[in-house]
């Protein structure tokens, strides 16, 4: 019997790149004009800056731009944050216009809940970005928990962590994260569900954790996600490191013939497997 539903946040229950790589370079494109410095130097600087901090999503990561600093020396934090509001603003917008959950992943949740199984979401982001996200589409009360990864970001006083966010420490793929989830939620692997929707990351993962796992394969128009791709790319904190490893699990993928119990196109399509899985239990 299904009890429990672990499930990946970016790209599986709203698409992370359609929203972030348009706000972000909406904001670079203000942040240019208001320096007057190239485009093509600033991304060089946001590159720098994300692999310092490991995150393509550090809060204020502009703020640590050399270009930024050379040009308002001895400005306080809140000084450049009044100068520079035009960038920010943008993204903001940018990102409330695009930010937006695939289709009946609400309703799906919903459902799942009232059939008494347990929803904990899992994701390589930090609560301020991760459980942010969550809490902007309104979807936040559906979780029991979400289990985040842990910032260097100093949070102010007046944003308080969540009670329903727990840190977990190491990135995927990782399957004792997995099993530690199921140990703190107090249900056993055979009765957990992962849903994600990577191969290297959440599905090599999930099968080497002893749970069925799921791998959301949504339509999408591939030329455009290329073109994202390739922007996100040139901002990445990914190192050559990180690509090596990637490589590394999809041939261990291919030599192990792993691969996603179910696959689905549609995030509802969730529930007849959740179904399925609970008849083959009875």
């Amino acid at each position: 019997m299904i009890k429990l539903l672990v499930t990946d946040l970016d790209d599986t229950l709203y698409s992370w790149i359609d929203f972030f790589i348009p706000a972000f370079y909406g904001m670079l494109d203000e942040l240019s004009l208001i320096l007057n410095i190239p485009k093509d130097d600033l991304l060089d600087e946001y590159q720098q800056t994300h692999q310092e901090k490991r995150s393509v999503e550090y809060p204020f990561a502009t703020l640590l731009l050399p270009s930024v600093k050379a040009s308002y020396p001895g400005k306080t934090k809140e000084e450049l944050l009044n100068i520079l509001n035009p960038a920010f603003h943008r993204f903001n917008s940018i990102r409330k216009r695009k930010l937006e959950l695939y289709s009946g992943v609400e309703e799906t949740l919903k459902k799942i809940v009232e059939m008494g199984i347990k929803i904990v979401g899992y994701t390589d982001s930090a609560e301020e970005n991760g459980f942010y996200r969550l809490k902007k589409l309104g979807i936040d009360n559906y979780f029991q928990s979400v289990y985040v990864s842990d910032s260097q970001f100093e949070r102010p006083d007046n944003l308080p962590a969540s009670e329903k966010t727990q840190i977990v420490y190491g990135k995927k793929p990782n399957p004792s994260v997995i099993q530690k989830i199921c140990q703190q939620e107090s249900i056993s692997i055979k009765e957990t569900v992962y849903l994600g929707d990577s191969l290297t990351k959440d599905i090599y993962m999930a099968k080497r954790a002893g749970t069925t796992a799921v791998l959301c394969k949504y339509s999408c128009d591939k030329k455009v996600q290329e073109e994202l791709y390739a922007k996100l790319i040139a901002i990445s904190h990914w190192t050559k490191s990180d690509f090596e490893q990637e490589k590394r699990i999809k041939d261990i993928c291919k030599t192990e013939n792993i691969h996603p119990d179910y696959i689905i196109h549609a995030f509802d399509e969730i529930l007849p497997i959740i179904q399925e899985l609970n008849n083959i239990s009875l």
